[in-house]
Formats: C-alpha cells, sequence, structure tokens
C-alpha cells in the first residue's frame, strides 16, 4: 500500500470514528446505554440498552425474532451515519 493510500486509509477511519464519537454523545444526551461499537470503517454499528430516549430517535428499520421461545423487535436508527440498534420484547 502506498504512503498516500495509507494517509486516505487513515483519514477515513478517523472520519467514521469522529461520526461514532458524535453518534454515542448524542445517544449519551438522550440518557441512553451503549453496549458495544462494531464495525469501525463502514457504516458504524452501535448497540444500545432500550430506555425512553429511543423514544426520540427515528426508526429506520425493524425486525423480529423468537429467541428461547420469547419475541424480541429489533429497531435500528440512524444517528451520525451511525446504526443504532436495540432490542425489545414484543
Amino acid at each position: 500500500m502506498s504512503h498516500k493510500n495509507k494517509d486516505l486509509q487513515n483519514q477515513l477511519i478517523t472520519e467514521q470514528l469522529s461520526k461514532t464519537q458524535l453518534a454515542v454523545n448524542t445517544l449519551q444526551a438522550l440518557h441512553l446505554t451503549v453496549l458495544s461499537i462494531d464495525k469501525i470503517g463502514e457504516r458504524p454499528r452501535i448497540r444500545i440498552l432500550p430506555g425512553k430516549g429511543c423514544e426520540q430517535l427515528r426508526t429506520g428499520w425493524i425486525t423480529r425474532s423468537i429467541k428461547n421461545g420469547l419475541r424480541f423487535t429489533e429497531k435500528v436508527a440512524l444517528v451520525a451515519e451511525c446504526q443504532v440498534s436495540w432490542e425489545e420484547r414484543s
């Protein structure tokens, strides 16, 4: 990888980290708890505990599943170009 390509790659990662930090700050302002951050370098995915602040997030899509006989709904919202997801019992 050339020096120029390395600089570009580093810049892309730095931008993704900045977006992730903005998303985490937004979620903290809504009193939500961040559990994990994955996939830095694409569209970062942030998993949170559900809470009252989730009502203020604009849900982009929903998936439903059954785990151990219990129904769950996973909701995903976009915050600062990051995917923010949480599970709720249905």
